[in-house]
């Protein structure tokens, strides 16, 4: 969602006249005294600080939740917390963001503010959006948009219908896009709203191009940039303009597209809109490799990706480092290619920590939602036994009146004497209800203490699966870690030359990836422990995962001169989690890697057994002591070594073992010491067409 980020809460955005208006904000803050009419002026800062300054609009939006607290004032509370909550999705702290929006979420249903309400549900979509979860974010956008028919707030819809558009346009659902697109755009027509019909034809335009009708999108960004212009509107003139600029360069239009790229950069730096600048800066050096000006789109690719660097904008720095890797392959500069490529794989390496984080994230907040609704229907149960309770009381009061006015009867008549009776009897009953239904709670009570017992076992198990998992961590990243404290002091107390110490960062540089293996998999180990794994089996292409991983193996394999053979072939595929299957294979074929002497061979193969396929790695490597059989596949804290000083460790293998267990497999392996070691992959097979 390369442009649409600035839309959760609306489309206009014009910087310039925010930092005026900032400056006048905090002067009035400045000399209001009265506690409660700061709380305007506290929203207007935090609403100018949003493209400005997040942590400032953090402690605006904070300040007006505690004066309304303070207050009372339950209306301004939800949306104090939705402000507080769009600053940690700006920031990528999807976690707190989360949890803000759903604060908020609950306290404008208990205080029956439905836009705020649908304002909730659209930041905890867009939420789930940015956490990869497509379908929980469709739910929440579509919730917020009944909600938003309702009260016939049409702002809200524009902006929840921008939303799904740029989720579906994420998703390659061009066609989809363009229909939401198009009703903000007709929308923002009726209204006369021109910054919004701008913005309107520029989205419009996006969804043109990538349906390839070009000249409806060319058409709409000129629209677009000709409303903007007669604004003064630089951040709109520069979006305009971006989008020119791509358009431009899928039509091989080059110079035009430099041209207006060129713009759109300019104007971006100018508002310091670092973002939408970055994009323009990659989009540009693609348009430089084009025209086979690789200085220029080297230095332009550089720039983006130190620029994405600075703004912590993983994905957009990775898109850099590809171009950049581009470059020096068309000018036969494959070191530097290779350097650039090994500081790709080490970004997507932490893209995929990132990954794991937000499926982390996303578990919990399932957790705490199910918990919640556990609650939710504990309260209605408690409600529901105090309305038995008072019910009860009220009889037993009312019983007692009765038998109080019955002996005044059978003293004053002798004769009502069974009429009496009848009523204590009568009376008998009711008492015998209530202990029927004392016994019933006496069992619900029962039955919740049983599962509080579960809870704590569960409980205990997770706890004794992180202290595992911090065992093994203390233990294998103290070391490397020690070392290059060790090896700094040495060098700058000045016993080592800049020689020695590169030699030592060389021997050391090994280490550390391998240390990043570990850490790899231990926190893919830790995941499946924690039940935070879900394994999405489909159909893969088992050739397209052990190419891709002998690539990334490359450097190692020419290191020691391997010679690999991969007997795959592009018809066999299996059907499994095909994350989980590129983890394991990827294990495996480092060990064999690590175990090989220099020119030793790999072979790779597989074979249809039945309803299952069979994947092999056979190497001609060390081999496995026989006393280490039984155990290769056990969690013991033990560290063996590669015929090059690599280290390997154990979980790498219990967590393939957990793995392919997962996808309804089996692994084991042979080996014989001095000869070579093979290692088998059974998972279900899928016929490839």
């Amino acid at each position: 969602m390369v442009l649409f980020f600035a839309l959760l809460f609306g489309v206009k955005s014009p910087l310039l006249a925010q930092n005026n208006n900032i400056d006048s904000l905090t002067v009035a803050l400045q000399k209001e005294k009265i506690e409660k009419k700061k709380i305007p002026i506290l929203r207007q800062l935090s609403k100018a600080y949003t493209s400005v300054d997040p942590d400032r609009k953090y402690f605006y939006a904070n300040q007006m939740r505690q004066i309304a607290e303070k207050h009372h004032i339950d209306s301004i509370i939800p949306i104090a917390y939705m402000d507080m909550a769009m600053t940690h999705g700006i920031k990528t702290q999807y976690d707190s963001s989360m949890y803000y929006f759903t604060k908020g979420l609950v306290l404008a249903k208990k205080y029956k503010t439905p836009k705020q309400e649908a304002r909730a549900y659209v930041g905890i979509g867009y939420t789930f959006d940015r956490l990869d979860n497509p379908k929980a974010a469709i739910e929440n956008y579509e919730r917020a948009l009944k909600i938003f028919q309702r009260v016939k707030s049409q702002d809200g819809l524009n902006q929840t219908n921008i939303n799904l558009g740029s989720l579906y346009f994420d998703m390659d659902e061009f066609k989809i896009a363009e229909f939401y697109f198009r009703q903000v755009l007709e929308s923002f027509q009726k209204m006369n709203d021109q910054s919004g019909i701008a913005y309107g034809y520029f989205i419009m335009g996006n969804a043109s191009r990538a349906l390839n009708k070009d000249t409806e999108a060319y058409d709409y960004y000129r629209k677009s940039l000709e409303i903007r212009e007669r604004a003064g509107d630089l951040n709109g003139i520069a979006l305009a303009n971006y989008g020119l600029g791509q358009l431009y360069l899928k039509q091989k239009k080059y110079n035009e597209a430099e041209k207006a790229l060129h713009i759109a950069i300019e104007k971006n730096r100018f508002l310091n809109n670092k973002y939408q600048e970055l994009a323009a800066l990659i989009t540009l050096s693609k348009v430089f490799v084009a025209l086979k000006q690789y200085n220029k789109a080297e230095d332009t690719a550089k720039l983006a990706y130190q620029m994405g660097k600075q703004i912590k904008s993983k994905g957009l720095a990775l898109n850099a480092l590809d171009i950049l890797v581009a470059i020096q392959e068309e000018t036969a500069d494959f070191k530097q290619a290779f350097e650039y490529q090994s500081q790709a794989i080490i970004l997507n390496d932490s893209l995929d920590l990132q990954k794991i984080k937000n499926e982390f994230i996303f578990a919990d907040f399932n957790r705490i939602q199910k918990e919640n609704s556990v609650l939710e229907k504990s309260n209605e149960i408690i409600a529901m036994r105090n309305l038995t309770y008072k019910r009860a009381l009220y009889i037993i009061s009312s019983l007692f009146v009765m038998v109080l006015l019955l002996l005044i009867l059978y003293l004053m008549k002798i004769r009502q004497k069974n009429k009496i009776n009848a009523m204590l009897e009568l009376q008998s009953e009711e008492i015998s209800t209530i202990n029927k239904t004392l016994e019933n709670v006496n069992e619900e009570l029962r039955v919740q203490n049983n599962l509080t017992i579960r809870q704590n076992a569960e409980l205990e198990r997770i706890n004794s699966v992180k202290n595992k998992f911090f065992s093994i961590v203390s233990h294998d990243l103290r070391s490397p870690i020690a070392t290059l404290k060790m090896l700094f002091s040495t060098y700058f107390d000045g016993h080592l030359t800049r020689e020695e110490m590169n030699v030592l960062l060389k021997k050391l540089e090994e280490n550390i990836f391998n240390t990043a293996d570990l850490l790899d998999n231990l926190l893919e180990w830790s995941k499946s422990q924690l039940e935070g794994m879900i394994v999405k089996p489909e159909i893969v292409q088992l050739d397209r995962i052990v190419s891709r991983n002998l690539k990334i193996l490359n450097a190692q394999i020419l290191e020691k001169k391997l010679q690999i053979e991969n007997n795959i072939s592009e018809k066999d595929t299996a059907f499994a989690d095909r994350n989980m299957i590129n983890v394991v294979i990827r294990n495996i074929i480092s060990n064999s890697i690590k175990f090989c002497n220099e020119g030793d061979a790999i072979k790779i193969g597989s074979e249809i057994e039945g309803y299952s396929i069979l994947i092999s790695v056979q190497d001609k490597g060390i081999g496995i002591e026989e006393e280490d059989h039984e155990k290769i596949f056990q969690l013991e804290h033990s560290i063996t070594k590669g015929t090059s000083g690599e280290k390997g460790h154990h979980i790498g293998l219990v967590l393939c073992k957990d793995m392919v267990e997962q996808n309804k497999g089996r692994i084991w392996f042979e080996s014989r010491v001095g000869v070579g070691t093979t290692f088998f992959i059974e998972l279900p097979f899928h016929l490839s067409k």
